[in-house]
């Protein structure tokens, strides 16, 4: 008797690659009564219904909050008017992403992707703005083990909490010369954004021994 083959994909989840599928072959000996068919069918069901959280629907929303955060500096620069660059002036601030759908329904277990980038003629050439994951739940960047996005890296893949919907990264921007920038974040086929401003102050000191006295203004949520 001819002998009937039926495949399906399981969803293997792991920690560090996301969602891998594997395909299960389930060999049948005997053709499939009504009966045994309709097992079947709810069997198939029953197994696919494990990939909904794959599907973001349309007219989901994803939010980042803060949606913009601006700081206002003092640049240094040199005597060719060029700012002054320092890898250890920077503010780092929590960023929440949060997945809902139309109905505000938190969606788990749905992947992110985010990243940053910058207002045409504003972004100084230096890594400003750089994604951190909490890891460890201290509430501290623990570099460079949790950086996730910075200079080298276009985008990075998080996922959202199974319960809350939501994903809290740090976000780590420079503070030593002027730019614009949006965090951009997408799933599926909806997305969100937050501004990202460094405003410059005039000054008219360039001796980078005084870079103690950046003065920084309350950010605006």
């Amino acid at each position: 008797m001819r002998k009937l083959v039926m495949a399906y994909e399981q969803v293997v989840k792991t920690k560090h690659d996301g969602r891998h599928r594997r395909p299960v072959m389930l060999p049948l000996l005997h053709k499939p009564s009504g009966r045994m068919a309709c097992v079947l069918v709810a069997a198939v069901l029953l197994l696919t219904q494990g990939c909904s959280n794959d599907l973001v629907p349309v007219n989901a929303t994803l939010r980042i909050n803060p949606d913009s955060h601006s700081i206002t500096v003092t640049e240094l620069r040199d005597s060719n008017d060029q700012c002054l660059f320092y890898t250890d002036n920077y503010v780092d601030i929590p960023v929440l992403l949060q997945l809902d759908t139309a109905d505000g329904s938190p969606i788990g277990d749905a992947q992110i992707s985010v990243y940053a980038d910058f207002a045409a003629n504003t972004f100084p050439g230096f890594p400003v703005l750089s994604l951190y994951d909490d890891l460890n739940g201290n509430g501290v960047v623990d570099s460079p083990i949790e950086l996730i996005s910075g200079a080298d890296d276009a985008i990075a893949r998080v996922s959202t909490d199974t319960w809350s919907g939501s994903r809290t990264l740090l976000l780590r921007i420079n503070l030593s010369c002027a730019f614009r920038g949006e965090l951009f974040a997408f799933s599926g086929g909806v997305s969100g954004r937050a501004s990202v401003e460094v405003v410059a102050n005039p000054s008219d000191d360039t001796d980078p021994s005084t870079r103690n006295q950046i003065v920084l203004t309350k950010p605006e949520y």
